[in-house]
């Protein structure tokens, strides 16, 4: 896969195939310790120690992990996505529609597993300042050591982020279970959580390198510590549900504006270390996808980084993604509403919705609008290796060959998922400033210009109108976080933390419900309005397709000579062909579908999208009722509404 110097990729597959960590889900906080190493074994040398610290970064992996619950099950349902696919029936279909119980499976483990990633980030901070060669070893030693203190410590704040934005006020424990005394910890209040690591995340930016004083694997370097502390500090400045059943924030919340605004313009004053790729396909396309461990730009300041055909991989790309031959999509449909908040010059657009699935290596099927796929995670995009579903089939107008696996039943392609974006320090940046100004200044202005005028291919003319005012400009930014980040699962917390997640799910079904009926939608009241073109409710009924065969390496290429007319205007009639393909057929329903004319708008995603959705008790998850039962002090202390 990766040929790097200390890749966490490889150490993991290392560590798992070894039998060194186990990943087992343990009741947390029970008496016995989580971990079972022999300190002075685990920290008795370099090596160890760094084997010790591949084992807290193992907890960022696998299906519990980001590998698809944290990254694909939990952040949805939103205004940009319908999680777990229509029904209420399994697990999944309950976290995404707000249906949740205590007792489902999806959400204990991901949860034990956080805290099993907590116990040995723990381990690692109390004993790597107490071996030896942190004092007293050699510069390089040394140097190596403090990195690996700096990453521990954002191991753990990552992981404490990720427990309390879905479960709120929980049990924090910042010792090793061995010389903890007491492991039934009651619930400790989220401020106080999020004041620790904030802390500790402004220490570990002094300990650690950037980016290009290391080597180029998947490790956290200084630009992490920064960017996190930034995205910590707007959650704790943002509204949370509190255990009164109210949402709430702090009347301190300006102090947490100004930590995000000042890591934000530290980071964005050494480009040399993270700045925007030029182009948006390329972060998907030629880094992600591609399986590189870094890109060139630094965009992707933080990844969860998964392991080859393991416990620890990921089902990004399999469960969500593209669909090639009736393998993969099946979770994560994009709404048409979000579709249609992109203008039809945005290039984000078609990177992150897919309106087509390939079928035999053509490149593709046409879908209606109930059945769009989230683009980012794509199979056909994965190298090195690929894993192309081909069929073999090399009849028709440009036959191809097309190597891969052809085993539908392939569950894993050791994609990583991206934690933070510089793009997210732009436009956290503009919202701080905006904030705690009153209004946006200049710098605010440019860095919310910069990632929209990549999202517009570089043309300025494209861009829309900028408002002085602080409500105005905060609605452009929350419209323009919704382009730039869809499918990446930072929608839900920012709805959340901004109070208008049941605003925004009510506002999406209305207009979903006009759509089917269609007639015209209605601009939404969060955020800026999309362009005037898309609310008229004169959108196609039908859309046609063409069928070219797909062409290895012109993938981009074929999907935009895919469709035979625009999305934004009522279907022609007749419908034009294209007179570049020599002997194309007439067009018949075989080469179309009902792109807007479908019942199914209503019945896959006005009768679920947030069908549970309860203002004051689903902004949280519950605590599992096997951690209840576990810990005497959590008994009758679950969050409000369950």
């Amino acid at each position: 896969m990766k040929k790097i110097q200390f890749s966490i990729k490889n150490c993991l597959v290392l560590l798992v195939a070894a039998g060194l960590l186990t990943t087992s889900c343990k009741k947390y906080l029970s008496p016995e310790p989580l971990s079972t190493f022999d300190p002075s074994v685990a920290f008795g040398s370099m090596v160890n120690a760094k084997a010790s610290l591949m084992g807290a970064y193992l907890s960022l992996a696998g299906d519990y992990g980001y590998g698809i619950r944290a990254s694909v099950y939990y952040p949805y349902d939103t205004d940009e996505i319908l999680g777990g696919g229509a029904g209420r029936d399994q697990s999944r279909h309950q976290i995404a529609h707000y249906l949740l119980a205590a007792g489902n499976a999806d959400i204990v483990n991901s949860f034990n597993q956080f805290y099993v990633g907590i116990e040995r980030a723990n381990q690692c901070i109390y004993y790597i300042p107490r071996m030896p060669e942190y004092n007293g070893g050699g510069t390089a030693d040394k140097a190596e050591l403090r990195r690996m203190l700096g990453e521990a410590l954002v191991l753990r704040a990552q992981y404490y982020y990720e427990i309390v934005r879905n479960w709120g006020d929980v049990p924090a424990q910042w010792f090793p279970s061995a010389i903890t005394p007491n492991l039934f910890i009651d619930r400790t209040d989220r401020d106080t959580i999020y004041g620790r690591i904030l802390g500790d995340l402004a220490e570990a930016k002094g300990l650690m390198p950037w980016r290009t004083a290391a080597a180029a694997d998947e490790r956290f370097t200084k630009g992490a510590a920064m960017a996190l502390r930034a995205k910590v500090a707007l959650a704790r400045g943002g509204y949370s549900l509190r255990m009164n059943g109210n949402m709430e924030r702090r009347p301190d919340y300006l102090d947490y504006y100004k930590i995000a605004r000042d890591e934000c313009a530290e980071l964005m004053s050494n480009r040399s270390q993270h700045t925007l790729l030029p182009s948006y396909v390329s972060i998907w396309k030629d880094y992600i996808d591609a399986h590189k461990a870094t890109d060139a730009a630094g965009e992707i300041i933080m990844q969860a980084a998964m392991a080859n055909g393991t416990a620890s991989d990921s089902k990004l790309g399999i469960q969500n993604g593209t669909r090639i031959n009736g393998v993969g999509g099946a979770l994560g449909q994009v709404l048409p509403t979000f579709f249609y908040q992109f203008d039809s010059t945005d290039v984000r657009r078609d990177i992150t919705c897919v309106p087509f699935e390939i079928i035999q290596d053509v490149y593709g099927k046409g879908r209606a609008s109930n059945g769009i796929y989230d683009g980012k995670f794509r199979r056909d995009w994965v190298t090195n290796p690929s894993f192309y579903f081909s069929s073999g089939v090399t009849t028709g107008t440009v036959p191809v060959t097309l190597t891969g696996a052809s085993n539908s039943s392939l569950q894993n392609m050791q994609i990583n998922w991206p934690l933070i974006r510089f793009a997210d320090v732009l436009l956290m940046y503009a919202e701080a400033v905006n904030e705690i100004n009153g209004a946006p200044d200049a710098d605010a202005i440019a860095a919310w210009r910069e990632v929209s005028l990549r999202g517009h291919g570089g043309n300025a003319a494209l861009l829309p109108a900028v408002p002085g005012d602080k409500e105005g400009f905060f609605k452009l930014l929350v419209r323009e976080r919704l382009l730039e980040f869809g499918g990446e699962g930072i929608r839900k917390y920012d709805l959340i933390r901004w109070n208008m997640l049941g605003k925004a799910l009510s506002e999406t079904k209305s207009n979903l419900a006009a759509l089917a009926a269609g007639t015209a939608m209605t601009a939404p009241t969060y955020m800026a309005a999309p362009p005037a073109y898309t609310l008229t409710g004169a959108l196609p009924q039908y859309m046609y397709y063409y069928t070219y065969r797909r062409v290895a390496g012109d993938s981009a290429v074929q999907a935009s000579r895919l469709w035979a007319h625009s999305f934004y205007k009522p279907t022609p009639s007749p419908v034009p062909k294209d007179s570049t393909v020599a002997g194309f057929p007439t067009f018949t329903n075989s080469n179309r579908v009902n792109w807007t004319k479908t019942a199914n708008l209503t019945t896959s995603f006005v009768d679920y999208l947030g069908a549970g959705f309860v203002t004051g008790k689903s902004e949280l998850f519950p605590i599992p009722t096997a951690t209840l039962d576990a810990n005497p002090a959590l008994q009758n202390k679950n969050n409000p509404g369950y």
